[in-house]
């Protein structure tokens, strides 16, 4: 099957949400980039980076669809903010593509 290019995700929003994490980061974590001055440090970004875009791509951005894999627990529990609903989606609006039609249900 021939994927569409995504409604959601740009490279614009990856570089942003890259410099915040990277930078401030959320809850106490930051997005590992590497080290400046040091190449090994630099690979190690890099590879940070591919191993994300890798994990996106197989969760999320071939579908043009959000992930609710959020395993970051808040003061003990999982948010509900963890959830999928950003951006204005909807899973109740969901389509499956033709060839998978077959695992639609009706809820």
């Amino acid at each position: 099957s021939k994927w569409e290019p995504s409604t959601i995700y740009n490279h614009d929003g990856l570089i942003k949400g890259l410099q915040v994490m990277n930078s401030r980061g959320v809850a106490g974590m930051h997005y590992y980039l590497g080290n400046k001055g040091s190449d090994k440090e630099y690979k190690y970004g890099l590879t940070n980076v591919a191993a994300f875009l890798a994990q996106s791509m197989k969760e999320t951005i071939k579908y043009n669809a959000c992930s609710e894999n959020n395993w970051d627990l808040i003061q003990g529990v999982y948010a509900i903010s963890n959830a999928c609903g950003q951006l204005g989606q909807s899973y109740q609006d969901y389509k499956c593509p033709k060839a998978e039609e077959h695992m639609a249900f009706e809820g």
